[in-house]
């Protein structure tokens, strides 16, 4: 490679998959580069910085050289960093560009049906004209794939950069752990392991501008909960139950815990409220009843609504078609534009009051797990999706 003309996509190429430590975005996406030049079998390289950061600017350099590694230079590279405040992009703390707001559906419980109330949440959230995404973080056991009708392993395709699309499904957009393992394999990951996971879900997936992002948690109160209440500024929590004491208590726990890692819970969902006969009507609270309402005026959280036990939900999701898009105008999908009514109104009144976002939180230094390509942050390289780069997404005709 003899001039710069033919150098330069290749410098751009490396820009594009070092991600800024501040700022959460490639030095490429940043209009870092500024212009490369050769002068006496040396490559000068000049980058724009964001800031002066000295430690910064040294860090991404070494990036920068061990990209630019397998490149023929005609010659030795020097890289120079000069700052232009004008590139600095607007402090959005622990937040995902472009998303608005950030839920968490939690239950502190398995077997309440939080995956079914968070999968039909976001479709009722798409209906109503809202760009939504979710994120199936249940780590151990992801479910929303087989009830979005996409099950199993499935391929990725990305920007050429580390940074992959979503499946589109349903008018939603969806990632799930689901789409990386085979069908029967178990993931058996520990503390920090997750927490990259979950870090690379939000952060590393094209999520474009959405109004919603749901994140549909793993029961109980361990790593993953916590790791994402430092990773990113949650707007709230949802928490999901039935009426009896016993997943009762376990949402208790839930809701100490999101207190104790400061995110307001928006409010609490009872479902498999009631059963109501198909053939005569008849109803019947199989997992006692008022639960909601009780543990609503013990924890002084709103009561968002209630969903009653249907054989036709349960058919819905095996089918890959959630019940709200499968019986648009039904009682069920009736039943939740009631609760995302509400869900909004609790949304609103808690931005009112909302104190500033904590300072972003470093993500330098997280142990890696073997999925997909993560950012490189100083000398540390993660990876989580794959060895290299996705393939781009093929352009629409």
């Amino acid at each position: 490679m003899s001039n710069i003309a033919d150098l330069e996509p290749k410098i751009l190429e490396a820009l594009g998959a070092i991600e800024h430590p501040s700022y959460k975005q490639s030095l490429k996406d940043l209009g870092m580069y500024d212009r490369a030049e050769l002068e006496d079998e040396t490559v000068r390289l000049f980058l724009k910085s964001p800031d002066s950061e000295r430690k910064i600017q040294i860090d991404l350099e070494s990036q920068i050289r061990g990209a630019l590694r397998c490149v023929e230079l005609p010659g030795k590279l020097k890289i120079r960093f000069e700052v232009d405040e004008s590139l600095k992009p607007e402090d959005i703390g622990n937040r995902i560009r472009g998303v608005k707001n950030i839920i968490a559906v939690g239950s502190g419980k398995g077997g309440v049906g939080k995956s079914t109330v968070s999968a039909n949440l976001a479709l009722s959230l798409a209906a109503q004209g809202h760009r939504v995404g979710l994120i199936d973080a249940d780590i151990y056991g992801p479910s929303l794939g087989k009830m979005f009708g996409v099950s199993g392993k499935q391929p990725l395709t990305g920007d050429g950069e580390n940074r992959v699309h979503p499946h589109e499904v349903h008018g939603s957009k969806l990632v799930s752990f689901a789409f990386l393992l085979n069908p029967d394999q178990a993931v058996v990951w520990r503390g920090p392991i997750l927490g990259k996971g979950i870090e690379q879900f939000l952060y590393q997936v094209l999520w474009g501008e959405l109004d919603y992002l749901l994140i549909d948690l793993p029961p109980g109160t361990g790593d993953v909960q916590l790791s994402l209440g430092q990773m990113v500024d949650l707007d709230g929590a949802v928490i999901v139950t039935t009426p009896q004491n016993v997943a009762i208590m376990d949402a208790s726990r839930a809701v100490h815990m999101f207190t104790e890692i400061k995110v307001p819970i928006l409010g609490v969902i009872e479902n498999m409220a009631e059963f109501i006969c198909p053939s005569c009507g008849h109803v019947s609270h199989i997992f006692s009843k008022n639960g909601a309402s009780a543990f609503a005026a013990k924890f002084k959280v709103p009561e968002l609504g209630s969903i009653p036990l249907q054989q036709s939900i349960m058919e819905a999701g095996e089918d890959g078609l959630p019940i709200v898009a499968r019986e648009k105008d039904g009682p069920i999908a009736q039943a939740y534009t009631r609760v995302i009514d509400q869900l909004g109104v609790e949304i609103e009144s808690i931005a009112k009051t909302k104190s500033p976002r904590r300072e972003p939180a470093s993500r330098r230094g997280c142990p890696a797990s073997p999925f997909f390509p993560a950012p490189q942050y100083g000398h540390f390289r993660a990876r989580i999706f794959a060895r290299e780069p996705l393939p781009r997404r093929p352009r629409e005709s």
